[in-house]
């Protein structure tokens, strides 16, 4: 078989004949129309004034683009019968692949194909995109036409049919061996999983599981044989399983490194990649997949290179597991890198390297799966060392608790022993310490020179006895007395006559008060003040007039003179409610006596008398 170029490599010529058995590669011996509107018809494609071009790169490989790609070259069948030809594309996720076949200018056969299309359009049940030709004798012309939301590669092949199947076989076979050792890998770690609960089994399984519909997606098997008739999940599916792969191999990472307590910023930093993975992998089924096919393309680097640098680090920081871990990334990192140099057309496109992802996977997934069981025998040497370790120390832990139980039982005989001196000398301090509280509690309540209560046992008396009467419905009294010019007492007498004054007026007033619930309390200074429960207006003055008389008879003998004074009273009653506040009796009291000093004192006044 030959081939040769016409018309400055715009339409070359392949021949085929009864001798050509083997497969002819197109590659970029093809002319080239790009069709930047994507709208140019078969018809306007063959127009006489269309510019086309040759392929100028080493691969007919476009990249990520927008436009469409027209191809054409010619097949001569050198024969004077006809003859079967298969033109093939071998990349089986391209959106829109037309294939027309023309003799003397008329059109023998049109296959609209692409994984845009239903799989049951296709001609013949393969994976890829192939067209059956019947060449006519001469020269017959084909065109392709190539459009894409992915990237678009055209590493067009014509083959005679019987090379065509024994390929095809061979390479079913091959999928058919990946696929197989993907499964076993899958159901053999899913029960390892289940045996030993280890989640980095469980994110494994996951990354194998992603990886293998990733790659019979990409490759078209999935869209032949698991969902055929399902066109629009198949048009994002690649981008999808891209996603969960990623996402997975991080988690993997993050778990079986132990990145949390090895490096707080390599956790992090995988953590933030599996979350973008995560979302990423919602997008797809929300964004167009043109957007979603380029970013989980762009994460596969960030995420190979760090999962296997972080695995180096590890290895190098003295974790031994980590190195067939390395060894399986390394793999992967080069195959998949391959992958996506070609995808970008960064590297010529060849059977190699359409194979080289496959190659690191199947190494990745043995890899991972030694380095899951290696990670197991280590951490089984570190529970046996731990158990050893703690076996020795339950036997110093149980020679200590022997001798400790002796030292007990000893120590409990010296402590009854002990217990019982000490609790009769614990009575006694018990009973001195009670009564010390009492007079403590005696000494907080009593003012110390009178002796009768003190201004803050007043205070909370007449709030807790404020309560009860509201509750009861009963008036409430308060009478407040003062002792007459006591600075004059003070004057002349000096501070110990008024104290001794002090001293009388509380001895005299406290027999009097002798009601429960009644209040005898210093006020302050030379103030005392009265507190009455249940007790009317009129009662309050009563006991006040009497006391006012009495004082004023009293006569209190101090260094062989004889001290007189009087006193001046006020006095408040009220029937308290919730707008009648204890300090509101307070404050009408203490008017009262205020009147009472007004009015030359030595009198009992309320507050009645204060607004006549």
């Amino acid at each position: 078989m030959g081939d040769s170029f016409s018309n400055a490599a715009l339409f070359p010529v392949y021949q085929a004949s009864d001798q050509s058995t083997k497969r002819i590669e197109v590659g970029t011996r093809v002319g080239l129309l790009i069709d930047r509107t994507s709208a140019i018809s078969i018809d306007q494609a063959m127009e006489p004034f269309r510019i086309w071009q040759p392929i100028k790169t080493k691969t007919p490989n476009f990249g990520f683009t927008h436009n469409a790609y027209w191809l054409r070259f010619q097949i001569n069948n050198e024969t004077e019968h006809q003859l079967t030809r298969y033109v093939e594309l071998p990349i089986s996720f391209i959106d829109e692949v037309h294939i027309y076949h023309y003799k003397d200018s008329q059109q023998k056969a049109k296959f609209i194909l692409g994984d845009n299309y239903p799989f049951e359009q296709r001609p013949y049940r393969h994976p890829n995109f192939v067209a059956p030709l019947e060449l006519a004798p001469g020269l017959n012309q084909v065109y392709v036409r190539l459009a894409s939301s992915g990237t678009i590669e055209a590493p067009l092949r014509i083959w005679e049919p019987q090379s065509f199947y024994e390929e095809s076989n061979d390479f079913n076979l091959m999928q058919g061996g990946l696929a197989g050792i993907l499964l076993i890998m899958m159901a053999y770690n899913l029960v390892v999983y289940f045996i030993t609960r280890d989640t980095s089994y469980l994110f494994y399984v996951g990354f194998v599981a992603s990886f293998f519909f990733f790659h019979f997606s990409l490759n078209g098997f999935a869209f032949a044989y698991l969902w055929p008739d399902f066109v629009g999940w198949n048009n994002f599916a690649v981008s999808t399983f891209i996603a969960s792969t990623e996402l997975f191999a991080c988690l993997f990472a993050i778990n079986f490194l132990k990145l949390s307590r090895f490096s707080k910023p390599a956790y992090y930093i995988m953590k933030f990649l599996a979350a973008f993975s995560g979302v990423l992998l919602v997008l797809t089924f929300i964004l167009p997949y043109s957007i979603t096919i380029r970013l989980g393309s762009a994460a596969v680097f960030p995420v190979s290179i760090l999962s296997l640098a972080f695995g180096y680090w590890r290895w190098w920081k003295g974790a031994k597991f980590a190195r067939i871990y390395c060894l399986a990334w390394t793999a992967i990192l080069v195959g998949v890198g391959i992958l996506v140099s070609g995808k970008y057309g960064l590297i010529p496109s060849n059977v190699y390297l359409n194979m080289s992802h496959e190659i690191g996977a199947v190494l990745l997934v043995l890899l991972l799966s030694i380095t899951l069981a290696d990670r197991i025998n280590h951490d089984r040497k570190l529970r046996i060392r731990a158990h050893a370790v703690a076996l020795a120390h339950e036997r110093r832990s149980r020679s200590a608790q022997e001798a400790l139980i002796k030292s007990k039982e000893e120590a409990n005989m010296r402590l009854e022993q002990r217990v019982k001196e000490r609790t009769i000398d614990l009575n006694k301090t018990m009973h001195q310490l009670k009564l010390a509280n009492d007079q403590l509690q005696l000494l907080a309540k009593t003012d110390g020179l009178t002796k009768v209560n003190n201004r803050a046992f007043f205070d909370k008396a007449f709030q807790e006895e404020y309560r009860r009467v509201l509750r009861m419905k009963v008036p409430l009294a308060l009478i407040i007395l003062d002792i007459d010019f006591f600075k004059k007492i003070n004057d002349t007498y000096g501070h110990p006559g008024g104290d001794a004054c002090l001293r009388a007026m509380a001895n005299l007033i406290q027999p009097k008060v002798n009601r429960a619930g009644d209040v005898l309390a210093r006020f302050g200074g030379e103030e005392f003040v009265i507190l009455l429960n249940d007790c009317s207006l009129e009662n309050a003055v009563k006991l006040a007039e009497t006391l006012r008389k009495d004082v004023q008879k009293l006569i209190v003998p101090f260094e062989g003179q004889n001290i007189r004074f009087t006193a001046s009273f006020g006095v408040a009653c009220g029937l308290p409610d919730t707008t009648f506040t204890p300090d509101d009796l307070l404050a009408n009291a203490d008017k009262a006596l205020y009147q009472a000093k007004r009015d030359g004192r030595n009198c009992v006044k309320t507050l009645a008398d204060c607004t006549s």
